[in-house]
C-alpha cells in the first residue's frame, strides 16, 4: 500500500492506494475505488497537489 498526501488550500489529507484508491480521509472519500490515473486527474482538476509519503528506515 502506498500513502499519498493531498494538499489543497483549505486542507491536507491522505489516501492509500495499491493501484486503486482503497482508503481515504473523509474529505477525499469520493476517490475510493478510483484507479490511480482517475484519482490523479481528479486531484489535478481541482488544482490540488499530491505526493507519495516515503517510508522511514
Amino acid at each position: 500500500m502506498i500513502l499519498v498526501r493531498v494538499v489543497a488550500p483549505h486542507f491536507v489529507a491522505g489516501l492509500e492506494t495499491d493501484g486503486t484508491v482503497r482508503r481515504a480521509a473523509p474529505i477525499l472519500k469520493k476517490l475510493v475505488g478510483m484507479t490511480d490515473a482517475q484519482a490523479r486527474a481528479f486531484i489535478a482538476s481541482k488544482g490540488w497537489r499530491a505526493s507519495i509519503v516515503e517510508k522511514s528506515p
